[in-house]
């Protein structure tokens, strides 16, 4: 068991980083009153200029984006890249109308800040606009010969015209980009155009794609194949005994030089707001015991590390920024996976694990946490194939089969119905236990199939095959392992033998006179029954066979007592007994 200390008061990631440095007052304030803050800080110019890139965009859409589009006057050009690289892309192209609405924000605000937003934009993007639908000719072009489907513009020094589909994003829009562009670097432009009278399309959106996607790697926001990184199987015994036999020093600086170690993510400046990306992320509370016990350097050093392992978790779970939006749940997951990785290598120990926090790096714990996630994973997915479940049958019931689904999931989570059995969501796995809890449960199930697979001859096969005579297909997508064992202690009770043959009424109502009290209790005769059925049927079973088992006829039992039980002979319906028993038609 841990030795956590219990959680005081709620810290997200934000608080807990040293990241969060926004007022009291503006926690919960509208963006409007947020927007009001920055414009009305002392150097508002150095406030923005020295956020992060995606974390001025998300500032930006947590006060609005048409509200706080004043902030872009104090955008690096930097930033004003990396706004369109995180917003106007998905999956492989970038969206015109999506760009456009941000050069309509930036000439909001004025002429110079449209002019440093275009001036922003990479060499590869106009290459791309003006290779693709757009066309540059030269200005001694016959424009006799320009098809009527196309509008022309010359370029405002006169040296090229530019041909663009009607109806296209760009029609009305060309002439003043173009002179934003001419405007902001004439040799540019001029370079920019002359040059696309000879490029490739195809060869444009490459390098445009591909240096974008070197600049969202930097912010952690890495393309999908390397994204999936993130979810890589590590040696986490052996990590664990490295980080056991070192000192805290050596273990830092050994885990510094191992491949396990991954580098951290290069620190932005700090800034006097409030960090988004990690705001709401409450840790679990092993991980948010061991990063409080940091110093403050440390603490931020470990909050710059999570953030970029949020974004990469994003973009293995979805592939592009388009789905943005999903970045808190993201964060979340990291957050439990690298609480499971904390537990295991730190033994559960707070103390232990406040030194395993400065030895390895986040996306390390996470990759430890989801190793041990993924080695459990195997075991569900082979008795969830084996039992049937991807062909529809569910043999366990609640909450075996819950377990079995979302641990089955390409992520595997944490089947909220092993605490609540009417619930049916789930969540990520944070803590040694619920996944020991998760492992018991498959354990046993799988040792509750073998058991009737090799003392009572009920594979899947047979189930699929049909050799339940007299049960359609349908019923027998229905079947569960406790109906089995309660038809089948119909039949040992009433003739000696443990069959699954279908009950008719007439046997029901027999075996209910022989099993129960009057006061709906079981018989002698029954209990004598189940003890003989363990010992005799299972002969040469193993003892965790026996005991899952013996567990599964108890619980078919318990289930039996409180249905069957109370209901009078002449009540009895083959409706309601077919959940508890295998029933002829």
């Amino acid at each position: 068991m841990s030795d956590t200390p219990p959680r005081s008061e709620p810290s997200d990631l934000s608080v807990l980083t040293a990241r969060a440095r926004l007022p009291a007052e503006l926690a919960n304030a509208s963006g409007m009153q947020k927007l009001d803050w920055f414009l009305s800080h002392p150097a508002p110019e150095e406030l923005v200029a020295s956020l992060p890139p995606d974390e001025l965009y998300y500032w930006l859409r947590d006060i609005g984006r048409d509200d706080a589009y004043p902030l872009l006057e104090y955008a690096t050009e930097q930033q004003l890249m990396s706004l369109v690289d995180i917003d106007t892309w998905s999956r492989h192209e970038l969206s015109i109308p999506r760009w456009l609405e941000w050069l309509d924000l930036a000439l909001a605000v004025d002429h110079d800040t449209a002019q440093r937003f275009v001036a922003a934009q990479p060499d590869e993007l106009y290459t791309w606009l003006v290779t693709g639908d757009l066309r540059v000719l030269p200005a001694d072009a016959d424009i006799d010969q320009i098809p009527d489907e196309l509008a022309f513009f010359p370029s405002p020094d006169g040296l090229y015209i530019v041909t663009v589909p009607r109806e296209h994003p760009l029609e009305e829009r060309l002439p003043q980009l173009m002179k934003l562009l001419w405007s902001s670097d004439t040799d540019r432009a001029r370079t920019i155009f002359q040059q696309a009278q000879f490029d490739l399309h195809e060869n444009a959106a490459e390098e445009l794609e591909r240096f974008r996607n070197g600049r969202l790697q930097d912010l952690g926001f890495e393309p999908l194949p390397d994204a999936l990184e993130v979810y890589s199987v590590i040696p986490i015994k052996a990590l664990r005994a490295e980080l056991e036999q070192a000192s805290a020093s050596e273990a830092a600086a050994r885990a510094e030089a191992s491949p396990l170690a991954q580098p951290p993510a290069p620190e932005p400046s700090s800034s006097p707001t409030t960090d988004l990306v990690l705001r709401g992320v409450e840790p679990p509370d092993l991980l948010r015991a061991a990063v409080a016990a940091l110093d403050e350097r440390d603490r931020r050093t470990f909050g710059n590390g999570f953030a970029y392992l949020a974004n990469k978790v994003l973009m293995a779970e979805h592939g592009d920024l388009s789905r943005l939006d999903e970045l808190p749940e993201a964060a979340r997951q990291a957050a439990a996976l690298a609480n499971l990785g904390l537990a295991y290598l730190a033994l559960e120990s707070p103390e232990r694990a406040a030194v395993v926090v400065r030895q390895v790096t986040p996306e390390t714990l996470f990759k430890a946490g989801w190793t041990l996630v993924f080695n459990v994973a195997k075991k569900a997915r082979r008795l969830y194939a084996r039992a049937g479940q991807d062909r529809g049958y569910h043999l366990f019931g609640a909450p075996t089969d819950e377990v079995l689904l979302h641990m089955s999931a390409l992520r595997p989570r944490y089947a909220e119905a092993l605490d609540d059995p009417g619930a049916l969501g789930s969540r990520p796995i944070a803590t040694l236990e619920e996944l020991a809890r998760i492992e018991a449960r498959i354990d046993e199930a799988s040792h509750v199939l073998d058991a009737f697979e090799r003392h009572f001859g009920l594979t899947l096969s047979a189930l699929d095959e049909g050799e339940l005579p007299g049960i359609d297909e349908g019923a027998r997508r229905r079947i569960r392992l406790t109906t089995l064992v309660r038809t089948g202690l119909a039949h040992f009770l009433a003739h000696d033998e443990f069959r699954f043959a279908p009950l008719t009424r007439d046997a029901i109502v027999a075996f209910s006179r022989a099993a129960f009290t009057a006061d709906a209790k079981l018989t002698p005769a029954l209990a004598e029954r189940i003890e003989l059925l363990v010992a005799s049927q299972l002969e040469g079973a193993s003892e965790a066979e026996r005991e899952a088992f013996e567990s599964l006829v108890r619980r078919a039992v318990d289930e039996l007592v409180e249905s069957l039980g109370p209901v009078h002979e002449r009540d009895l319906d083959l409706r309601y007994a077919g959940e508890l028993f295998l029933v002829t038609p």
